[in-house]
Parts: structure tokens; sequence; C-alpha cells
């Protein structure tokens, strides 16, 4: 009986489910979750900043701003690896809120104007190959495209 050839060497996992809390000490753990699954699919050093930074600006927002009463909530994170792009899906049960559709914060005609914060969503915007909002059923799902560089 000739012999046979056993399964070739598995592909990665082509995707990522998380549950964050809605806690800040959740980042950390998500960030290196992703990281650590991104890992094996040979992704750039570009790549893997925007799907950081897209990470951490998102996250950071839904857990500042979706869940206004407290209580235990999460953030559903997908993370799926594509031939020529990482997409990421962030789905919460938080207040609506469209990022995209956000005010653009003035830009600070001197240093004394400048003030920290409220550009994340603008750095987000500059990554994103792709971005789509929907609230459906009282789920906010925000589905961002970064390019495989």
């Amino acid at each position: 009986m000739p012999a046979q050839a056993g399964p070739g060497p598995s592909a990665p996992p082509a995707q990522l489910r998380l549950s964050v809390a809605n806690q800040r000490s959740a980042l950390e753990p998500a960030r290196l979750a992703v990281l650590d699954f991104l890992s094996p699919h040979g992704l750039s050093a570009a790549t893997i900043y925007a799907v950081e930074l897209v990470l951490e600006e998102i996250l950071t927002n839904a857990i500042a701003y979706a869940f206004p009463a407290g209580g235990e909530q999460a953030v559903d994170l997908l993370v799926e690896v594509q031939a020529d792009a990482v997409q990421m899906r962030f789905e919460d049960q938080g207040v609506a809120f469209d990022p995209w559709r956000a005010v653009r914060p003035a830009a600070p005609t001197s240093i004394s104007q400048a003030t920290p914060g409220g550009r994340g969503l603008l750095l987000v915007r500059s990554f994103a190959r792709s971005v789509a909002y929907r609230r459906l059923h009282g789920r906010n799902r925000l589905t961002i495209e970064l390019a495989r560089a």
C-alpha cells in the first residue's frame, strides 16, 4: 500500500473574535490577542501599526462614550485577514454614534489653542481604506478595512 502524505501545514486562522469589556484595563489584553493572531500572517510593520492605532482609538472611544450609564458592557470585535486587507468590525449596544459623521475639530491657529485629544478619529480616517457604519437592532456596527501593505 503506498504511503499517504498527511495533511500539510495548516494555514493560520483567518478570523479572530473577541469580546472586550468596557474597561480601560481590557485594552492591553485585546491588543496583545490581536497581535498574537496577526503574527503568522506576514503583515508589514505599517499594517500592524495601522491595526493597533485603529484598535486603540475605536475601543477607547467606545469605552469612554458608548456606555454613559456604566455597567458591564462589551465591544465585540472581529478581525479578519484577507488577501489584500485586514478588516476590523466593532459591535456594541452603546449609544448610537457614527464616528464618520462626527464634526472634525477645528485646527488650532496657535500652540496655545492646541489641546490634547479629539483627533484620534482623524488618524483612523487617514489609515482606513474603507469605513462602514450601521445601527441595526440597537447595535452599532463599525467596519474598517485597512489595506495590506
